[in-house]
């Protein structure tokens, strides 16, 4: 899962560097607005999205199942297991998002529990509100000061501004963007979206008086004799807005003749980035072929593990039908006059058995074979791979790991094993009659012919 959120953070971050570096000084202000709402959409779904390709090569490729797997029996496990630091991250973004929609809700209702009366003005829901608030919109409706209101005093060209707010719908972009921070509130491209999206509302209200008043001069006037009171409430459009200088530059900018480049290199960073960022899927010409060089081990076969007591672990002996598991006796060694013959080591222990894979080993092979992805690894001779699959003693994997020479075919070889063993639930290991964690050893290689 990191791989995508790295590919989110980057692709955002890229599409807002392009944006501030080409589009945010240009007076188009509609196609500004549908730039950062589809970088952000485009951001949050590309790393996804997959595309097939035709093979690149004609190589053939065999997975080979050629050792026995082996257990370790993990003794202890619950005094010696590592602190799961992806728990943690994991809880903590967890309390970092509802924080968030905690904060976000109470921003919402701080606007809905203002005191005031409801009218209709000019076809327009509007609230007057009894606090001494400048006038602001949000959502579908325009707040004013009441006693403002009432006198006369709020300039039909202050009213009209929040309205363009509300009939263009502004108040969705920026719940859209509050959503995406809080599930992704660790990408930091999203808090220059906000300023720009803010910033670019503002401008689009703005053109929208300056198109019917045509007095640039009189509307900035009026802007300035609004900054004397200041409010604090998140997730609206507020009429004296912070970004006075911005807005006024906007407003006299004449439209650049570059305006189509402009828009026309940020098409064409979408369509670069999708050619980066896209999974790219090749299809295989030649099925994968699977060949095993052990013999299936069937659930009458009995498994033990050998008892290691200085490592406190067990090291699996398995066991093949129809194949006796004696080690042949020792060679005779001369001993000296002066020597002691050396004890041989303890018989292994009879009451410990082995964890399995709900339908079989031979199974749990076939699956895996099914499920490999062959596309991107690539090499020469034999590669080779040895997946440790952590099982507790309740049957579940819990960790995988893989050595191996190749980190493609390790990577893939844990990606598989995880797919397969999902919601699969494994008969423990036991050890005394009581179940136990174990570690499981399944030896994989890849022959290229």
């Amino acid at each position: 899962m990191l791989v995508p959120i790295f590919k989110i953070i980057l692709c955002s971050s890229l599409l807002i560097g392009i944006y501030y570096l080409f589009l945010q000084r240009e007076k188009m202000f509609c196609f500004n607005r549908f730039y950062l709402l589809f970088a952000l959409v485009f951001s949050y779904v590309i790393p996804f999205a997959k595309i097939n390709l035709p093979a690149v090569s004609q190589q053939k490729k065999q997975l080979i199942f050629d050792e026995v797997p082996t257990q370790q029996l993990i003794q202890n496990a619950t005094q010696t297991s590592q602190f799961d630091w992806m728990n943690l991250i994991f809880a903590a973004s967890v309390i970092v998002s509802v924080s968030l929609i905690i904060k976000s809700i109470i921003s919402i209702k701080k606007i809905i529990d203002l005191k005031g009366t409801d009218i209709n003005y000019q076809n327009q829901k509007v609230k007057l509100v009894e606090k001494n608030l400048p006038p602001f919109s949000f959502w579908n409706k325009i707040y004013l000061n009441k006693s403002y209101f009432e006198n006369g005093q709020i300039d039909n060209r202050i009213f009209q501004h929040e309205k363009t707010h509300i009939v263009q719908k502004h108040s969705r972009d920026i719940l859209f963007l509050e959503i995406l921070k809080v599930i992704s509130w660790f990408n930091p491209a999203l808090y220059f979206y906000k300023k720009a999206m803010t910033d670019n509302h503002e401008f689009l209200a703005d053109e929208s008086i300056i198109q019917q008043q045509n007095n640039v001069k009189d509307y900035q006037n009026l802007i300035l004799s609004e900054i004397l009171q200041t409010q604090n409430l998140n997730l609206t459009h507020q009429f004296n807005y912070n970004n006075t200088k911005k807005r006024f530059i906007m407003m006299t900018t004449k439209k650049s003749k570059f305006e189509k480049t402009k828009k026309l290199v940020a098409v064409s960073a979408f369509a670069g980035l999708s050619i980066l960022f896209v999974q790219k899927v090749y299809a295989s010409e030649t099925k994968l072929e699977v060949k095993s060089n052990i013999p299936e081990i069937t659930t009458n076969d009995s498994v033990k593990l050998d008892t290691i007591p200085s490592k406190k672990t067990t090291q699996a002996n398995v066991k093949i039908k129809g194949k006796k598991n004696i080690p042949p006796p020792p060679p005779p060694t001369e001993m000296k006059n002066n020597e002691l013959p050396i004890p041989p080591p303890p018989p292994p222990a009879s009451n410990i058995t082995a964890a399995q894979f709900p339908e079989g080993l031979g199974e749990l092979r076939k699956a895996v074979a099914n499920q490999f992805d062959t596309s991107a690894i690539n090499g020469k001779g034999m590669l080779k791979t040895n997946l440790y699959i952590s099982i507790d003693e309740n049957g579940k994997t819990t960790d995988i790991k893989a050595e191996g020479d190749n980190q493609n075919f390790n990577n893939e070889a844990i990606r598989v094993v995880k797919v397969v063993t999902t919601d699969k639930l494994w008969k423990p290991a036991t050890e005394e009659g009581k179940s136990a964690a174990t570690v499981f050893k399944l030896p994989i290689m890849m022959n290229f012919q």
